[in-house]
């Protein structure tokens, strides 16, 4: 993993230990998983037509 980026995911981790509402807390980390979900499956389909076009 690029070390900027691992950074950059610490420092929002660490903000987002800083938000003393509970609620807050799950809001911000359901909407990154919902985004970091949406990116995997982009990337598994980006993957996958790569995969197809290689086959053709």
């Amino acid at each position: 993993m690029d070390n900027n980026i691992k950074i950059k995911i610490d420092e929002i981790m660490e903000e987002i230990c800083k938000i003393p509402d509970l609620n807050a807390k799950v809001d911000i980390l359901t909407y990154m998983e919902q985004q970091a979900g949406f990116q995997l499956w982009q990337l598994e389909e980006d993957f996958r037509v790569d995969q197809n076009m290689k086959n053709i």
